[in-house]
C-alpha cells in the first residue's frame, strides 16, 4: 500500500524474533510467526534484540510477504526502521515550514541525478531562488545524548558527500539532513568508529556544504511528528580524532578445538562464541586488516586462534585514551567464562579473551557496552556537566 506522512494508517504491535537477511525479518504477532520486510539496509544491532517490540502494518494481499516493519521501540520511544518514510517525512516538514532553519525554502524536485549520484531533493530559498541540493540520512544509532551515523560502513555516503562538495556554483550548493529518530539526543557525530572515512569527509567538506542534524519527536500513536530539535555537531572534536583506539573481534568456533597457542601451549576451546579484546594506538585500521585477512605470520595468540573462527565481526572504538583493560574487565563480568592468559601478556588483566554459549551481538547488556564506549564515554569532551 502506497504510504504517506501523517502515518494515519493502522499500525500493529508484534515483537522482533530474528533476523533472515538484510530485508527480511521474522517477528511474533498474536503467539504466531510471521515474516516481515524491513526497509532499512543497516545493522540496527542494537535495535533488533530477541524480544523487541515493533510496529508493522499490513501489505497488499499480492505481496510476497505478509507485514511491513515501520518502527522499533527503544526504552520509552519508537524509532522509525522505514528509512523509505523519510524524505516523505522531510519533505512536508519543509512544506509546513516546520524546519526553521529552510523556513523560507520550497520543494522543486525530489530523487533528483546530477551527473552519476541521485539526491533526496532540490530546495529553493524563497527570497534569492538560491537551490539547495539535499541528500537525507536516517539515524537509529544513539547514546545517550549523542548519536551517530552510519551505523555500518557506507562507501556510497562517502561519495554522496564529495558528490555534493562538487556542487558550489553562484546559485547553487549542496546540503546534508541526519534525521535522528530520538527527542532525548543533544549532539550528532558521524560515526567515526564504524566509518572513519566517511567521517574524515564530512569534516573534510564542512565548509563547502549545508550540514544539519535534527531529531524529532512522535505523538503517542506514531502517527505525526509532534516536535523537531536542531541538534549540535561538534567539529572541533572531530578534528581531533585519530585512527587509534581498541577492537573486538566477536567469531564463532563451531567445534570443540584442541589448539597449540603461541607460548601459552595447548588450550582447549568449547564450541560457542569468543569475544577478544585488543588496542592499536598507532593505526587501529590497519591492525583491524591484519585481523581480518587469513594468510599470516602467526604472531599473537589470537591469530592462532582465529584460524579456526568463523563469522567474524570487528567492532573498532577509536579513543584517545587506551582502554582495552577497563572494557576486559566488564567483558569478564558478562561472559561465562574467561580464558587464562589469554592475549594479556603485556598487562595485569586475567585475559582478554571471554566465552559465550550464545551469541553476545543478540544481547541487550553486550550492546549496551558498546554504546557505552563508543557514545557515551565521550560526551564529557564537548558537554557541559
Amino acid at each position: 500500500m502506497e504510504i504517506n506522512y501523517p502515518f494515519n494508517f493502522e499500525k500493529i504491535k508484534a515483537n522482533f524474533l530474528e533476523r533472515i537477511n538484510r530485508f527480511v525479518v521474522k517477528i511474533k504477532l498474536k503467539e504466531k510467526e510471521k515474516l516481515a520486510y524491513l526497509p532499512n539496509p543497516g545493522r540496527l544491532w542494537e535495535l533488533l534484540l530477541p524480544g523487541k517490540p515493533l510496529l508493522v502494518f499490513k501489505n497488499k494481499k499480492n505481496s510476497k510477504l505478509p507485514y511491513t516493519v515501520l518502527a522499533c521501540q527503544k526504552d520509552s520511544n519508537y524509532i522509525l526502521l522505514h528509512t523509505h518514510l523519510t524524505n516523505k517525512i522531510i519533505k512536508k516538514l519543509i512544506e509546513e515550514e516546520k524546519i526553521h532553519f529552510w523556513k523560507n525554502y520550497k520543494i522543486l524536485r525530489e530523487e533528483t541525478k546530477f551527473n552519476s549520484s541521485r539526491f533526496d531533493l532540490i530546495l529553493e530559498d524563497k527570497r534569492t531562488f538560491e537551490k539547495l541540493i539535499l541528500e537525507i540520512k536516517t539515524c537509529t544509532l544513539f547514546g545517550k545524548e549523542i548519536a551517530m551515523f552510519p551505523d555500518a560502513e557506507t562507501k556510497r555516503g562517502t561519495k554522496h558527500i564529495l558528490k555534493l562538495a562538487e556542487l558550489r556554483g553562484k546559485d547553487l550548493r549542496g546540503g546534508i539532513l541526519f534525521v535522528v529518530m530520538n527527542p532525548e539526543i543533544k549532539y550528532f557525530l558521524p560515526a567515526y568508529h564504524i566509518d572513519y572515512q566517511f567521517s574524515k569527509a564530512l569534516v573534510e567538506v564542512k565548509d563547502k556544504i549545508e550540514i544539519r542534524a535534527i531529531a524529532l519527536k512522535w505523538d503517542d500513536t506514531f502517527t505525526y511528528v509532534k516536535e523537531i530539535k536542531e541538534l549540535q555537531i561538534p567539529f572541533d572534536f572531530l578534528e581531533k580524532i585519530e585512527d587509534k583506539g581498541l577492537y573486538l573481534l566477536v567469531f564463532k568456533i563451531k567445534n570443540k578445538e584442541k589448539l597449540k597457542i603461541g607460548n601459552l601451549g595447548e588450550k582447549v576451546f568449547k564450541k560457542g562464541f569468543y569475544v577478544y579484546v585488543g588496542s592499536a594506538m598507532n593505526s587501529l585500521s590497519k591492525r583491524i586488516n591484519r585481523h581480518l585477512r587469513k594468510n599470516k605470520k602467526l604472531k599473537w595468540h589470537i591469530d592462532y586462534l582465529l584460524q579456526k573462527g568463523e563469522n567474524l565481526k570487528v567492532i573498532p572504538i577509536r579513543d584517545f585514551e587506551k582502554r582495552e583493560c577497563e572494557i576486559a574487565k566488564e567483558l569478564s563480568l558478562l561472559s561465562q567464562e574467561i580464558i587464562p592468559d589469554f592475549g594479556a601478556s603485556d598487562c595485569k588483566c586475567k585475559s582478554h579473551l571471554f566465552y559465550f554459549s550464545y551469541n553476545p551481538l543478540e544481547k541487550e547488556e553486550f550492546q549496551k557496552l558498546i554504546i557505552e564506549y563508543r557514545i557515551n564515554k565521550i560526551s564529557h569532551v564537548f558537554t557541559k556537566t
